[in-house]
């Protein structure tokens, strides 16, 4: 009798233990599918440069001549640039330059350049998402005659960029050549 007894209970509690519940495996690896089914991904934005940044440099030529460039982002304008990365979106800041060229006694000249000026003169779809990377004197072809500077351009979808020299001559006029280029 004991011993059916302790057959009945074993038989008890084997039927009782396998009710058809989830393991506690179970349970979390269920919990956590549906979680990720329901979570939306929260975007990443970056963008490049990661603030504002503005590159002041002023160059003397025979002490003479002063060149004042101010390169800078615009706060507001940007360029998407696209990524294999889902939820993750990049902006490349938009650059300008502000040029000043001046002697001790008058102003040569004072001018702003951006992709959208360029825009206006090429047709070309390299400028539809174009951006300045960076406007400098060329020392080695400068002259108190002729001051020469450096503009380059960055289409950052494409990769590709331009480059031209502008020269400008003691009474501010300007003449634009382009020197290289990259698609």
């Amino acid at each position: 009798m004991k011993n059916f007894l302790g057959v009945l209970f074993v038989i008890a509690v084997v039927c009782f233990s396998c009710d058809g519940r989830q393991t506690k495996k179970e349970s979390l690896q269920k919990a956590v599918s549906e979680f990720n089914l329901k979570a939306v991904p929260i975007p990443t934005i970056t963008h490049s440069p990661e603030a504002y940044t503005e590159i002041v440099t002023d160059t003397l030529i025979a002490n003479i001549v002063k060149v004042h460039i101010k390169n800078y982002t615009l706060k507001d304008a940007q360029i998407l640039v696209p990524t294999s990365v889902p939820g993750r979106q990049h902006y490349q800041r938009v650059f300008e330059s502000e040029i000043l060229i001046t002697t001790a006694t008058k102003n040569i000249l004072h001018t702003h350049i951006s992709a959208q000026h360029f825009r206006a003169i090429d047709s070309d779809p390299f400028w539809d998402h174009a951006t300045l990377q960076h406007t400098w004197v060329n020392q080695e072809l400068s002259s108190l005659e002729d001051i020469t500077l450096d503009i380059s351009f960055m289409n950052p979808l494409t990769s590709a960029f331009k480059l031209y020299r502008m020269s400008i001559n003691a009474q501010g006029q300007q003449t634009l050549t382009r020197i290289e280029e990259r698609s």
